[in-house]
């Protein structure tokens, strides 16, 4: 199961919908939108793959919003994490992560910005994350929650990088986003 959370951008998350749906719309998603969003009708005038199941929170910050779907899908066999700054690049990705999270494993493509050296969109064993007992560590809001399970699973030898797979992170880091209120709030 792939957690997709979005704020403020319905215009940017059009593109991560047409590379999920040319990379074979083959894995299950979560998209999780906060009902206070001032663009939230926009979010839901948009047609989303038959596929998907939307999820409405209060207020979407990734460490309690991640928790709160965990709680809600406990029995999965593995969680991955989507941002609505990335576009899919290779074909079945996916799937091919959660092939390499396997149960206890921390999958994770080539971003095209830190390579192996963070899992900015990791993909977590099933049995992994129910041992942790959460998604993201309970008081994480949103920055460094990927470094958690690139720690994680580096210290049990888990981390499956998979340099095959790529996506394109438009992020300010690289230049292909500009900062904008979603980012600043992130960053808090």
């Amino acid at each position: 199961m792939w957690l997709l959370t979005s704020k403020g951008r319905p215009d940017r998350i059009r593109t991560l919908v047409e590379s999920y749906l040319w990379g074979g719309a083959e894995s299950q998603v979560v998209l999780v939108l906060d009902a206070r969003d001032p663009r939230f009708a926009e979010y839901m005038s948009q047609g989303w793959p038959v596929s998907w199941e939307i999820e409405i929170v209060n207020e979407i910050g990734n460490g309690p919003t991640y928790n709160e779907m965990f709680n809600r899908h406990q029995h999965e066999p593995c969680y991955g994490f989507m941002a609505d700054d990335q576009v899919l690049e290779t074909q079945g990705m996916l799937a091919k992560l959660e092939i390499s999270a396997d149960r206890w494993n921390v999958s994770y493509p080539d971003d095209g910005i830190w390579g192996e050296r963070q899992c900015t969109m990791p993909c977590i064993g099933g049995d992994l994350a129910r041992a942790a007992g959460w998604l993201a560590p309970p008081f994480f809001h949103h920055m460094s929650i990927d470094s958690a399970w690139w720690t994680i699973g580096s210290r049990l030898n888990s981390l499956r990088y998979r340099p095959d797979l790529k996506y394109t992170h438009n992020h300010p880091l690289n230049g292909k986003a500009k900062w904008d209120k979603t980012y600043a709030e992130a960053a808090l």
